[in-house]
C-alpha cells in the first residue's frame, strides 16, 4: 500500500470546512479496504470520495479523496459501473447534521408513537374488567395502568392499594368524576394522581396541547407535598409540572406556564393566574382534583372555587376527596361534578379514627399547659412529636421561648405568618428528621393531608375548635397502618362536654391522670428569658390575647367559656410579670389586666426611683427606663425623659 503526497486535483484537492484534504491512490480496492480500516479502527470517522479517473486511463488504480474528522455519520453507497473492472464506491459525510438528525428523531418518533399507540390499546381494553365482580387487585399491577406509571409506584414503594385507592381508581381510570372520604391516612393523595398521569397518558399528551390537569389544595404545605409525590411517580412520563402557591415570585411563574401540563395550587394562587397571566391557558383542561374539599371551604376560599369552577371547560373529569363530608361540601360537588360515584373506604366502619391510633385525654387548668408541654418534651427527647396550638402568635410564642430553653431535641414552629421560604424549610428539615427526637409547634395548618415521615405523636396543648378538627390533627400520626399516639388537653369546664362530642362520633379516647408535683416549672425560666430577649415578651403579649380572642369568638360555647380563665395565673405561667390588657373584652364589663397594672405600675415607679436617687453620677431617667424595662413596664413617657434630659442640661 502507498499514498502520493498531498496535491491538488479536480474535484478533490478543494478546500472545505475540514482540517485536511489528502489524495491516495491505491492499486488494489482490498489495499484501499485495509487502510480505511485501519483509520476507522484508531477512532476516525472519514470523508470518502472514490471515483474512476478517465483521464489518467489507469482503471487499476482507485483514487479517493479524504478528510480526517471525528464524530461524523456516515452514509455509505454503491454504484457499478458498465464495466466489471471498475466499482464506485462513495463514502460521504450529509451536508446539512442537522437536517439529517430531524429526520431521524422523526422517525424515532414515529415509532414510539406507533408503540405507544399500541399500549394505550392494550391498557384501555382491560378497562371493561375493573367493574367485573370477579375483578380483584392485589397490588398496583393488577390494575390497567400505563407501564410507566408502575414503573414510578414500584420505585416509591406503592406496591399494594389501599382502600380507597381500591375503591376510587375502579371509577376514576375509566373516566367517571368521583367522590371520595376516607379516614386520614388512607392514601387519597395516590388515589387522585395515578387517574390523573393515566388520563393524561391515554391522551398522549404534549407541552404543545397546554393544561392538561389542575390539583386543588387548602394549604401550601399539602400542595408542596403532593407536588413532590407526583414528581416520584411519575417521574418516566414526559409531563411538566408546576407548583403554584402564595408566598413566590408571580412574575417568575408567569412566563414559564405556557408549556405545563399539570398544576398543583391553592386557590388564590390559581386564581390570580387565571385573571392576570395571559400565557396561562387552561381550554383544554382533561381533570380537575379538589383535595381537602371540606378544609378549603372552611378557610373561606368558596368565592374563590366558584370563580375557579366557572372559567374551567364543562367537558372534564373531576375528582373530590375529603376526610369529612359536610353541608357544604354536598353543595360544591353538586355544583362542580356531573353525575358523580360516591366512595367511602369506612362507611361501615366502627370508629372514625385510625384503629391503631392509642388516643387520650387529661385535665389541666390554663396555666400548667406550658409546663406540661414542657415536661412531655424532656420525657420523650427520643420520639418525633407535633404540638398544635390555637393562634399563630401562640406557636411564634412557644417556638422562640422553648428553643432558647434548649429542650435537648430538634424544636421548631409552623404557622401561617412565616414567609414561604421559612415555611418550606422548617416543614422539610422537621418531616427528613427521622430515629431520632423532634418536636413541631404549629396550628391548623398542619392538620390536613400532610404525611410527616415517622411521627409517634400528636399532642393539643389546646382543645380543637370542632370534633373534625380533632380528627384531622390526631390523623398525622397513624397512618397507612403504623401505630401512634395523641394527647388532648382539656380544662375541666371542657372536659364533660368535648369528650360527649368525641364519643358520639365513636371516636374512643381515655382519661389519664397527671402528677402536678411531678411537672417541670418554667415559669421562672421564661421570665428570666425575656430579660435578655426583650422580643420573647411581646410574642408573650401577643399570644396571650390571641388565646383570649379565641376562646372568646369559638362557637362551641358549651366547650369554650373565657369567663372561666383564670388571666393572671394565665399570664404568669408565659413568664409576665403583668397581666396585658384585653381590649375586645371591654365591651362584656371584664377589664383584664386593668386595674392591677395601674397599681403595680405606680409602685414600681416609685419604688425605682428610690433606689436611684442616691446616684449621682446616672441619671434618673436612664437607670429609670432601664429597670422599668426589666419589669415589663414601658417607662416613664416619652414626653417626660426629654423634659427632665432638657433639665438635667440647663
Amino acid at each position: 500500500m502507498s499514498a502520493s503526497k498531498m496535491h491538488k486535483d479536480k474535484g478533490f484537492g478543494k478546500r472545505s470546512r475540514y482540517n485536511t484534504s489528502l489524495i491516495a491512490r491505491f492499486r488494489t480496492k482490498r489495499q484501499l479496504e485495509e487502510w480505511t480500516e485501519e483509520r476507522r479502527q484508531k477512532g476516525l470517522v472519514w470523508r470518502f470520495n472514490t471515483r474512476y479517473d478517465s483521464k489518467v486511463g489507469l482503471t487499476e488504480y482507485w483514487h479517493c479523496a479524504v478528510t480526517e474528522q471525528l464524530n461524523i455519520n456516515i452514509v455509505m453507497r454503491k454504484k457499478f459501473r458498465d464495466s466489471d473492472d471498475d466499482e464506485e464506491i462513495i463514502l460521504k459525510e450529509p451536508k446539512n447534521k442537522a437536517l439529517i438528525e430531524r429526520k431521524r428523531q422523526r422517525k424515532q418518533q414515529n415509532r414510539n408513537k406507533s408503540s405507544i399507540e399500541n399500549l394505550i390499546e392494550q391498557v384501555t381494553s382491560k378497562y371493561d374488567t375493573l367493574n367485573s365482580p370477579t375483578f380483584i387487585a392485589n397490588k398496583f399491577s393488577d390494575f390497567p395502568l400505563s407501564p410507566v406509571t408502575l414503573k414510578g409506584l414500584k420505585d416509591s414503594n406503592f406496591t399494594t392499594p389501599t382502600d380507597i385507592q381500591l375503591l376510587s381508581l375502579k371509577h376514576s381510570l375509566i373516566g367517571k368524576d368521583v367522590v371520595g372520604a376516607a379516614k386520614t391516612g388512607s392514601g387519597k393523595t395516590l388515589a387522585l394522581l395515578i387517574p390523573l398521569l393515566e388520563c393524561l397518558w391515554r391522551n398522549k399528551w404534549t407541552k404543545f396541547d397546554g393544561l392538561g390537569a389542575i390539583v386543588i389544595t387548602p394549604t401550601r404545605e399539602l400542595a408542596f407535598q403532593i407536588f413532590q409525590v407526583l414528581n416520584n411517580i411519575g417521574s418516566y412520563h414526559d409531563f411538566s409540572a408546576a407548583l403554584l402557591i402564595g408566598g413566590t415570585d408571580v412574575e417568575f411563574e408567569r412566563e414559564r406556564l405556557a408549556g405545563i401540563s399539570i398544576v398543583i395550587c391553592t386557590p388564590g394562587r390559581l386564581l390570580q393566574h387565571m385573571d392576570e397571566n395571559g400565557y396561562f391557558c387552561f381550554d383544554q383542561l382533561q381533570m380537575l382534583v379538589i383535595d381537602e374539599a371540606d378544609r378549603i371551604l372552611d378557610m373561606g376560599f368558596k368565592q374563590q372555587i366558584d370563580a375557579i369552577i366557572e372559567n374551567l371547560p364543562k367537558q372534564r373529569q373531576t375528582l373530590l376527596f375529603s376526610a369529612t363530608q359536610t353541608k357544604r361540601v354536598e353543595d360544591l360537588v353538586r355544583v362542580s361534578l356531573n353525575d358523580p360515584v360516591f366512595v367511602s373506604a369506612h362507611e361501615g366502619a366502627k370508629n372514625s379514627t385510625p384503629d391503631q391510633l392509642t388516643q387520650s385525654y387529661l385535665v389541666c387548668e390554663e396555666e400548667d399547659k406550658i409546663n406540661i408541654v414542657w415536661s412531655f418534651l424532656r420525657n420523650h427527647k427520643t420520639k418525633k412529636t407535633l404540638i398544635f396550638v390555637t393562634s399563630c402568635k401562640q406557636a411564634r410564642f412557644l417556638t422562640e421561648a422553648i428553643t432558647h430553653l434548649r429542650p435537648g431535641l430538634f424544636f421548631t414552629g409552623l404557622w401561617g405568618g412565616l414567609k414561604q421560604g421559612k415555611r418550606m424549610e422548617r416543614f422539610q428539615r422537621f418531616d427528613e428528621i427521622t430515629n431520632k427526637g423532634a418536636a413541631m409547634i404549629c396550628t391548623d395548618i398542619a392538620s390536613r393531608g400532610l404525611d410527616f415521615v415517622g411521627l409517634d405523636w400528636v399532642l393539643q396543648m389546646d382543645c380543637p375548635p370542632s370534633v373534625d378538627d380533632y380528627i384531622h390533627r390526631v390523623g398525622r400520626t397513624a397512618r397507612m397502618n403504623k401505630s401512634g399516639e395523641a394527647m388532648l388537653m382539656l380544662t375541666s369546664n371542657q372536659e364533660d362536654a368535648f369528650v360527649e362530642m368525641l364519643k358520639a362520633r365513636h371516636i374512643p379516647i381515655n382519661k389519664v391522670e397527671v402528677e402536678k408535683q411531678k411537672l417541670f416549672s418554667i415559669q421562672m425560666k421564661l421570665a428570666n428569658l425575656m430579660i435578655p430577649f426583650p422580643e420573647v415578651k411581646h410574642f408573650a403579649q401577643s399570644a396571650f390575647v390571641a388565646y383570649a380572642r379565641a376562646v372568646y369568638f369559638a362557637q362551641l360555647k358549651a366547650v369554650f367559656n373565657v369567663d372561666s380563665i383564670n388571666f393572671e395565673a394565665l399570664a404568669k405561667s408565659y413568664g409576665l410579670p403583668l397581666t396585658p390588657r384585653i381590649r375586645f373584652l371591654r365591651k362584656r364589663g371584664v377589664n383584664v389586666g386593668d386595674s392591677d397594672n395601674k397599681k403595680k405600675t405606680v409602685a414600681d415607679e416609685e419604688e425605682i426611683l428610690a433606689r436611684i436617687s442616691s446616684k449621682k453620677a446616672i441619671t434618673k431617667t436612664h437607670l429609670a427606663s432601664k429597670m422599668l424595662r426589666r419589669l415589663g413596664n414601658s417607662g416613664i413617657a416619652k414626653r417626660k425623659r426629654f423634659a427632665e434630659s432638657d433639665e438635667d442640661n440647663d
